[in-house]
């Protein structure tokens, strides 16, 4: 699928109000003031009479653990303060995993997000896959994060990372869009079968000329593996997408004109598969006037005609189909020979004039 002239996808919109309140050395700073002025009312109050006793057993007690050392709160400064922020995230991953048991690493966790939203509304998507996708190192079912990775390489081209995120971050916010996305990029991937599975789920969601590309390739995808009634319904997707005179992007006329006959071609055999006959021959005409070559519908033609006892143009279709010499050739001949022995009490003779009345209408 040419993303660049079939079609625009719609890239997801990240829910950036999942983004936790942003980080600031400032919670870190308050934190240290109140210690320190509790420290100095303490030493502000009238001495008081000591008892030996338990002064020994307080002096005796641990001192209470904050949770990190000063060392660790200002290589976690560093980091945090760094104005680039892919160096930042780099950073502050390093000290997640230098210092594992760290109380800022909470805090480390915390910058992330809004890093995230940073590089999202710069559209830097390389940086943003590139942080998304360290964060999902520590945090591996992060929404946003696994949203950010998937849109930021599908932006960048890299739809097997696109994927890899994209089915984490669908299984848990399904959305139409996602599905496109998904099916975009197993399109590109040549992984058919996945892409089918999620062109499903975002085509009913779409206006019908978004739909058409996917439309059109589901078309295919079905009719390969025979099943007629779901490339027949995406072919009457794919045609009711573009009226008369309107080209898709991407097509020539010429093209399109050939994609119409085939579709309608699928659309008759559907509508033959299930006996209705007149709705069939309508389907073939159809394809007929954008392929007058179509060997096919010459000869389902035929057996509609036939199945409606209008034997004579049963005939002629069977002869127009077999003197196409196409794959149906040798198939309308065998229909054509045993219909017109039907007519003639088992004799071919004079089915020369059939085939000939046959030719001149062709030309």
């Amino acid at each position: 699928m040419n993303s660049d002239k079939c079609h625009k996808v719609v890239l997801l919109v990240v829910l950036f109000s999942l983004f936790s309140a942003p980080f600031s050395l400032r919670s870190i700073a308050q934190e240290q003031k109140q210690e320190q002025k509790q420290e100095e009312k303490k030493e502000e109050k009238e001495p008081e009479a000591v008892d030996i006793e338990d002064a020994s057993k307080d002096a005796n007690k641990a001192v209470p653990d904050v949770g990190y050392t000063k060392e660790e709160y200002d290589e976690f400064q560093k980091a945090l303060s760094n104005p680039d922020l892919k160096l930042r995230a780099d950073g502050l991953c390093q000290f997640i995993k230098a210092h594992p048991k760290s109380k800022l690493n909470e805090h480390a966790m915390g910058a992330f997000p809004p890093m995230l939203k940073q590089l999202y509304e710069q559209k830097d998507m390389a940086s943003l896959g590139t942080v998304a996708e360290e964060f999902l190192q520590m945090k591996s079912d992060d929404v946003l994060a696994l949203g950010s990775a998937m849109e930021a390489f599908h932006s960048t081209k890299d739809y097997t990372k696109a994927v890899k995120y994209g089915e984490s971050y669908y299984a848990k916010q399904p959305s139409a869009q996602v599905a496109q996305l998904l099916a975009h990029s197993y399109g590109e991937l040549k992984n058919d079968a996945k892409f089918a599975s999620y062109a499903e789920k975002c085509i009913p969601e779409m206006m019908p000329k978004d739909a058409f590309p996917y439309s059109a390739r589901l078309s295919y995808y079905y009719a390969d593996r025979k099943d007629i009634p779901r490339a027949a319904q995406h072919c009457q997707k794919m045609l009711a997408a573009y009226g008369e005179g309107e080209t898709p992007p991407g097509y020539t006329s010429e093209r399109w004109g050939q994609e119409k006959a085939r579709a309608y071609s699928i659309i008759g055999r559907n509508h033959y598969d299930k006996k209705q006959f007149g709705n069939a021959v309508a389907a073939y005409n159809n394809s007929l006037k954008y392929y007058r070559a179509n060997d096919e519908a010459y000869y389902y033609l035929g057996m509609c005609y036939w199945n409606a006892n209008d034997t004579m143009t049963a005939l002629k279709s069977f002869a127009k189909a077999y003197n196409l010499n196409k794959p149906y050739s040798k198939t309308a001949r065998s229909s054509m020979e045993t219909l017109y022995k039907q007519l003639h009490n088992g004799s071919l003779e004079g089915i020369d004039a059939v085939l000939r009345a046959a030719s001149a209408e062709m030309k």
